[in-house]
């Protein structure tokens, strides 16, 4: 079991009420807010007959977009190479107003779309329904790992974990978080998009970090933290990732124990840490911290003054961050700028698919699945779509596969 801690008196945090130095402090955070979460909205939960276990390796195939981030680094990065010029290969239907949807998953041939009040499971050959889930709330991306997809659910101060079976929707297990959110606001403490790692469903909620046991639920330990947690969880390794709003830390994957963290001091939210080499990255307000992924001691500082980022990316030599309506690409060993790329209103996470980045952009009033080439951020190919939702791309067995705002789901391909 993690240790507690009490809530530290900082320059941020005084007497158990945290403070935000400036208005657009506090509007970044809520914009940050805004990328990981989805619109709220409530029902009941289907019933099952029966509750089993899965039997297959918790282990996701090649090709597929398995959870939020692609993988437990976060790094947002595929091995599949989609060059443009692309088209609307397929069209998928969920229904529902799915402006403010989590990006969707791919795996097991199966698309798994959050719509509304449900996780939404299709085949990719045929377009049609294979299942879905009612949920007594809002959800982010799930996470799909061998037979079973993890998903979380949130509504006011309640939140649950649930585990269904991949090609069924069966329930396996469900977990009630004992507390959820924050008294700061309601910023920060939310229920984060699980991440699966040997053997261990990682999800924050409150001020605690959960390790539960993907096959059965039941909880292996838990880390306390000194604020409400402000990001999902990322791991590589044998180590765990998260941060609260002024601290990042690093806890034992096994164990539950920290192994060090580090105080950046603004406050900030962000989707997760980025986890690239031996390097993890880390953002406050308008600066991108890397840290040894070992030691958390600190290897650069890069400040983009005037910008309130979020971690987004990683491959090769380089890792990526967003402000709102523009991408940087940084230099992974000094931090340097190599390049930055800027849309008229608004700028997705990315998705890295060969020597291509896709990203949904807003300008004039319409939406955009762009394609940004890798070296230099010079655009190469664009479609303009006024359906498109502002959630991240996702690239899956040679497709892009991008959410409009009136419920459906659309695949790019050659």
């Amino acid at each position: 079991m993690g240790k507690g801690r009490s809530l530290i008196v900082k320059s941020k945090v005084e007497n158990s009420s945290l403070h935000f130095n400036s208005v657009p402090l506090r509007l970044l955070c809520l914009l940050s807010l805004l990328l990981v979460i989805t619109s709220a909205c409530s029902s009941a939960v289907r019933t099952t007959p029966d509750v089993r276990t899965p039997t297959e390796a918790l282990t996701s195939g090649s090709g597929e977009w398995a959870m939020e981030g692609c993988n437990p680094q976060r790094d947002r990065a595929t091995m599949d190479d989609v060059e443009p010029p692309l088209r609307v290969s397929q069209e998928f239907t969920v229904g529902g107003d799915t402006q403010y949807g989590s990006p969707v998953g791919v795996a097991r041939g199966l698309l798994f779309v959050e719509g509304t009040r449900k996780l939404h499971v299709l085949a990719l050959d045929t377009g049609k329904e294979r299942w879905y889930f009612d949920l007594p709330g809002y959800f982010l991306s799930p996470a799909v790992v061998g037979t079973c997809v993890y998903v979380r659910a949130e509504s006011g101060k309640e939140g649950w974990a649930f585990a269904l079976d991949a090609d069924s929707g069966l329930k396996l297990w469900q977990f009630k978080f004992p507390r959820v959110g924050s008294p700061y606001d309601n910023v920060g403490g939310h229920v984060t998009s699980p991440v699966v790692a040997e053997g261990l469903v990682l999800i924050g909620a409150s001020q605690s970090l959960f390790a539960l046991d993907a096959e059965t639920g039941e909880q292996r330990w838990a880390f306390d933290v000194q604020a409400p947690i402000a990001s999902s969880a990322a791991v590589a390794g044998t180590t765990v990732y998260v941060a609260d709003l002024t601290r990042l830390y690093a806890i034992d994957l096994e164990t539950g124990t920290e192994s060090w963290s580090f105080e950046h001091g603004t406050v900030s939210l962000f989707f997760a840490p980025v986890v690239s080499g031996d390097a993890v990255i880390v953002t406050s307000h308008d600066t991108v911290h890397a840290l040894d992924c070992h030691s958390g001691g600190l290897l650069w500082t890069r400040a983009i003054e005037g910008e309130g980022i979020v971690p987004s990316a990683a491959i090769g030599d380089h890792v990526y961050v967003k402000a709102v309506n523009r991408l940087y690409a940084l230099d992974r060993e000094t931090g340097e700028i190599g390049w930055s790329f800027q849309a008229a209103d608004f700028v997705s996470l990315p998705a890295i698919a060969g020597q291509q980045i896709y990203v949904i952009t807003r300008a004039g009033g319409q939406g955009q699945l762009r394609a940004l080439r890798l070296s230099d951020g010079q655009e190469i190919w664009q479609v303009e779509d006024g359906r498109l939702a502002n959630a991240a791309p996702v690239v899956a067995g040679g497709r892009v596969y991008v959410r409009t705002v009136d419920g459906r789901v659309l695949a790019y391909a050659l």
